[in-house]
């Protein structure tokens, strides 16, 4: 079977026009081929053909301009985590299979085998770090999943250099419903989540699903205020603007808000998720600074709340992203690394992830 790579200047529509695969919700077509239209970068598409069919497309990301406040993309702030010097200008930044909502990686046609679903990965790899590498710039995937970081480094070969940057939670629902669910849990973790709730209770953080797009502009501040206690400068307009976009790329009937009011009716704690598929995806999370329990509402928002609508939207997973792992996994959350892939010039010994798991 002949497999062609190509660089193009716009999205695959033939590709998303089909079903396809892709590693987050983050990374659905409609969410990438939104990145066309911000000037703020640069994109391309390394896209991949199979015998003439599309199978498969990896996004390249550059900053338009030299000024850059990327925030967790300031490439400057990630050097001891290259295995090369880092450009002064950003515009020799080349992000590859993202840059926003911290995954990246490549979308594939739906039908493929497995087999030939990581030759895809393979070879888009090779063409997008390499055409990049090539010209001088420098290449990199941020938060590439463990799977398909595995698929990169086998296709990149001596020249790749991959390292963990993070770690991100699966939560598999089990069962019919939210109780069965929680039974099926091991036992520390099914105690825990039956102590929150006893919380809940006592504090009165019922959480309650509404519309994504009903709640943005009181949600921002919020927003603001969980970026500002881990050292990201934001704006609630710049807040609002994002979760906007957000809403307008997957639609307002599948952006949903898990939300926790106080007994005034204030909003204390929020958390947005989407679905696509049997998939509950969650994207920004918003705290108010100072509250009794705070955390207790953050767990409401953030896990329990979303594990009842996951049940009634038909969610057979939900992708808690990335941060407060061990809080995650003691509620039943699946962990795996996210890793940062780059390409050296010379061969280098790289703590990698397996390429026999891609």
């Amino acid at each position: 079977m002949s497999l062609i790579v190509e660089t193009l200047n716009r999205p695959p529509q033939d590709l998303f026009a089909g079903p396809c695969r892709y590693s987050a919700v983050s990374l659905s077509p409609q969410r990438l081929a939104s990145l066309s239209e911000d000037v703020r970068w640069e994109t391309r598409w390394a896209v991949a053909r199979l015998d003439g069919r599309p199978a498969g497309t990896l996004s390249t990301h550059r900053p338009a301009t030299s000024r850059f406040s990327g925030g967790p993309y300031d490439l400057t702030l990630l050097q001891e985590r290259m295995a090369r010097p880092v450009p002064e200008d950003p515009r020799r930044w080349v992000f590859v299979g993202g840059c926003r909502d911290l995954a990246a990686g490549a979308v594939t046609a739906g039908g493929l085998s497995e087999a030939d679903t990581d030759r895809v990965r393979r070879a888009l790899a090779v063409h997008a770090f390499g055409e990049a590498h090539a010209a001088g710039d420098l290449p990199v995937g941020l938060h590439v999943r463990e799977k398909e970081a595995a698929a990169f480094v086998a296709g990149l070969g001596p020249r790749a250099s991959a390292r963990v940057l993070d770690e991100t939670a699966d939560l598999p629902l089990t069962g019919d419903d939210p109780e069965q669910h929680v039974m099926a849990l091991r036992p520390s973790q099914r105690e825990r989540c039956r102590k929150d709730r006893r919380r809940f209770e006592a504090l009165g953080y019922p959480a309650a699903r509404v519309s994504a797009a009903s709640v943005l502009a009181e949600a921002a501040p919020l927003v603001c205020a969980v970026k500002a206690k881990y050292g990201v400068a934001d704006h609630p307009r710049l807040s609002l603007f994002r979760l906007q976009e957000w809403v307008r790329a997957f639609g307002e009937d599948a952006c949903h808000a898990s939300v926790v009011r106080d007994g005034a009716g204030r909003l204390v704690a929020v958390s947005f998720f989407t679905v696509q598929g049997e998939v509950l995806e969650g994207y920004e999370i918003g705290l108010v600074d100072e509250l009794p329990g705070r955390e207790l509402a953050y767990l409401q928002a953030m896990i329990h709340g979303p594990v009842d609508y996951a049940f009634e939207l038909g969610c057979r997973s939900i992708d808690l992203g990335l941060s407060s792992s061990t809080v995650k996994q003691r509620r039943g959350a699946v962990i795996s690394a996210t890793w940062l892939v780059t390409v050296t010039d010379v061969t280098t010994e790289t703590a990698g992830p397996d390429a026999s798991a891609a």
